[in-house]
């Protein structure tokens, strides 16, 4: 923290005006995460402030929260810069303390401003990651306005991150990560959804499977789910990215959800590539590019680039015989 000329209750009422902004009064996470670290930094502890304590104290993680698997902070992290310059960049913004967050730390900065001054004011130099993260945003409105429910979860399985899937079953994330999607499945499709799961993870191949989900209205309803490894240069498995749709019951035509899977691969293979390259861009259009090409390679082999079906099955009996090192 860099507040020696700044009193402490100019800061209390620029996070105040802060959590107050609708781009953070629709994000609680993100209005959590930053409460929580302003609080400690302010308290004289902001050097201790790590991914685990952020995790388990401002993003409701159990205590058996593992940084190393579960990316949830770095990611929220990310996402909260964002949100900052774009509000600090507003035209109307009158504000002449700004909390920055810098990258690899998580205590925050309070620095002050002459909102008046023409360096305040001009321009700021073009962001190689503002035009990816447009892109993200329109592919998460398109997510959110169709049936399509986006998922990804790190290399051992357990769900850090949907979309639509409170929406749909009522679980809030703190309840639906890890393995606590599974409670929402209908107890007789829980135990083969594991064992596909595992299956799938255990030799790195797509997963497919149907099954049922506990809505908000308490019926269960068919849906499909599918998802594919993202893998490092090396590799090792990164993540797993996927998509759960609508699914006729067993014997009803099945037209309807293969159109709408082919839409959910489509946007699927853009987000991903996009999110890869958001990440990158710090360091350069080549090296973004490269890995845009390089994951777009990755899941045509899959079958999932413009809506393909895979070569092969994905289920159990079909994948390739190779073991799944997940490295994060």
């Amino acid at each position: 923290m860099n507040s020696s000329t700044i009193e402490r209750e100019e800061i209390d009422r620029e996070i105040a005006a802060l959590l107050q902004h609708p781009a953070l009064r629709k994000a609680p996470k993100l209005s959590a995460f930053l409460g929580y670290i302003v609080r400690e930094s302010l308290s004289g502890r902001g050097a201790r402030l790590k991914a685990y304590t952020i995790a388990t104290q401002a993003l409701g993680r159990p205590a058996d929260f593992d940084p190393v698997t579960d990316a949830i902070v770095r990611v929220e992290a990310r996402r909260l810069r964002r949100v900052l310059d774009t509000i600090y960049a507003e035209p109307g913004c009158a504000s002449t303390i700004r909390v920055e967050l810098p990258r690899g730390h998580y205590d925050p900065v309070f620095r002050r401003v002459d909102a008046t001054s023409p360096a305040t004011r001009a321009i700021r130099a073009p962001d190689p990651g503002e035009s990816l993260h447009e892109s993200e945003q329109r592919y998460l409105a398109l997510v959110r306005a169709s049936a399509v429910i986006e998922w990804r979860a790190a290399p051992d399985g357990r769900v850090t991150h949907s979309y639509g899937w409170t929406e749909r079953t009522g679980q809030e994330p703190e309840t639906f990560a890890g393995s606590g999607w599974l409670d929402a499945l209908h107890l007789d499709d829980r135990s083969r959804t594991v064992a596909a799961w595992a299956a799938a993870r255990r030799v790195c191949a797509p997963l497919e499977i149907a099954y049922r989900v506990r809505h908000l209205d308490g019926g269960y309803r068919w849906m499909l789910a599918r998802g594919v490894p993202v893998e490092n240069a090396d590799g090792s498995i990164r993540e797993w990215v996927g998509t759960i749709v609508d699914a006729p019951e067993p014997g009803e035509p099945g037209l309807r959800v293969r159109d709408v899977l082919a839409s959910a691969r489509r946007l699927g293979t853009i987000y991903e590539i996009l999110r890869s390259a958001q990440g990158e861009a710090s360091q350069g259009a080549s090296r973004r590019v490269a890995e845009e090409r390089r994951l777009a390679d990755g899941l045509r082999r899959h079958g999932l680039f413009l809506g393909q079906r895979p070569v092969a099955a994905a289920g159990p009996s079909s994948m390739t015989a190779r073991v799944c090192t997940a490295k994060t």
